[in-house]
């Protein structure tokens, strides 16, 4: 039997990490590093996050990322690169329209939306400001500014 969400809050760490060992031993990946093979990266989660509220366009996916990426571009070549790892794993569809110029759009798979509870807990852990006591360059940049440390005394 496959533990889902709830079965694994009442398991115990010992049951936990039996599971995972007797997983281990078929061959299985382990869920947490397939998840950063599956969604690492500077953009993956960031494009499903745009996804999730419908189809969008390659330029408004683009533009999507300049915002939420503070600024910096991100490639044309980076970002067709990322949408066909998505498609490839079957998170994304893409969809060719016919006309001039030619349309493209992509959406979320029904498995691509099984990331969003995952995407959704990371995005409420950030609105903690966990990430900005783990990493400070995640600060706005007039914010950054090194307060002394007083001399010992």
């Amino acid at each position: 039997m496959v533990p889902h969400i709830n079965p694994l809050l009442t398991m115990s760490d010992a049951e936990i990490e039996a599971y995972s060992d007797e997983k281990a031993r078929q061959g299985y990946l382990c869920p947490m590093v397939a998840f950063d093979q599956i969604a690492g990266g500077k953009y993956k989660l960031r494009t499903l996050w745009t996804l999730r509220n419908g189809p969008r366009r390659y330029g408004e996916i683009r533009r999507s990322l300049v915002t939420g990426c503070q600024g910096r571009p991100i490639t044309p070549r980076i970002l067709s690169r990322e949408l066909k790892d998505l498609a490839a794993r079957g998170l994304v569809e893409r969809t060719e329209y016919p006309g001039v110029p030619p349309r493209v759009d992509y959406r979320l798979t029904e498995l691509g939306r099984t990331l969003l509870p995952i995407i959704d807990a990371v995005i409420a852990w950030g609105f903690s400001g966990s990430h900005i006591r783990i990493m400070p360059e995640a600060r706005p940049p007039a914010s950054r500014a090194v307060v002394p440390t007083p001399p010992a005394g």
